[in-house]
């Protein structure tokens, strides 16, 4: 409302003052009126934006251009992801992350098609992410270097491109993490049914593990189990693996921490909690997907 009220009011003070300069014209050099001109226009056009800026995440980038820590090609570290959540009897399903060694969830970078990859490296200055090695499996993951001057351009263009892993196909990460290693069996585990939740988005923040500014953006699907496959995930909670996990919602807010005793490892991985049930409220574009999506494999 606040951003509304002065954007309104530069609206107004615009209006009657180019009114002013315009019957005062013969008095006043045209240097002069440049120069109100400017002054009027300028903080008009910065209330324009902030008019715009109806997600956090944008809120956060203007603040660190005010503030001079986001210059015009400061490169953004982006990592665009969708996560499931599996939930059985009251636990999350997670699976073991073959670099980190930490347990998380289903799930993985998008991927972009060459017909995209095409396209933005003719209309942006993207870069690979040289902190994690780029190879086989991490080939076309939206995994990037955006300049800010193109940030919400960028993610606008995430929104609205096709040749990209869409909501309604997101089976390879459930085919790579839980078919081809074995954990369940193709033939016996059914179609893959799952609705879309909502977006979990960051503010741009500074993030020192990879010492760049970051942008983080996770959409959040839920699986929806069939009674004979919730009695599969049931058959895994009696046994031990190393594979995967099931936690509480209270072991995932702690990254797995035992406090109170001498098993302080942290063996999930803390971005696991953006698919806490209860952290629904934070999401945004949540009526973007409404249809429920099935996969036949």
């Amino acid at each position: 409302m606040k951003r509304i009220l002065k954007f309104v009011g530069y609206l107004l003070i615009l209006f009657v003052s180019i009114g002013i300069v315009c019957m005062e014209m013969g008095k006043i050099s045209e240097t002069i009126g440049n120069l109100i001109a400017g002054a009027l226009i300028m903080p008009f056009l910065s209330s324009c934006r902030e008019l715009s800026d109806n997600k956090n995440w944008k809120v956060s980038q203007r603040k660190l251009e005010k503030g001079n820590l986001l210059q015009r090609n400061t490169k953004i570290r982006i990592s665009f992801a969708y996560l499931f959540r599996i939930k059985v009897d009251g636990k999350y399903f997670l699976v073991k992350n073959s670099h980190t060694k930490r347990f998380q969830p289903v799930g993985g970078t998008y991927k972009y098609y060459e017909k995209e990859a095409q396209y933005l490296r003719t209309n942006f200055s993207i870069e690979n992410d040289d902190r994690i090695p780029v190879n086989e499996n991490s080939k076309d993951d939206y995994r990037l270097y955006v300049k800010n001057k193109q940030l919400r351009k960028f993610v606008k263009r995430f929104d609205r491109t096709e040749s990209r892993e869409r909501i309604t196909d997101l089976h390879r990460e459930f085919d790579e993490e839980l078919f081809q290693t074995e954990i369940l069996d193709k033939r016996t585990f059914g179609s893959l049914k799952y609705n879309y939740c909502g977006r979990h988005m960051t503010d741009i923040k500074f993030g020192n593990i990879f010492d760049t500014y970051e942008l983080l953006l996770a959409d959040i699907i839920e699986v929806q189990l069939s009674d004979e496959q919730e009695d599969i995930f049931r058959g895994f909670m009696s046994k031990s693996s190393e594979e995967y996990y099931f936690a509480t919602e209270k072991e995932i807010k702690t990254c797995g921490v035992e406090y109170g005793t001498s098993n302080l490892s942290d063996k999930i991985a803390n971005h696991t909690v953006k698919i806490l049930s209860g952290k629904s409220d934070e999401l945004i574009m949540k009526n973007k997907h409404k249809d429920e999506v099935e996969i036949v494999f």
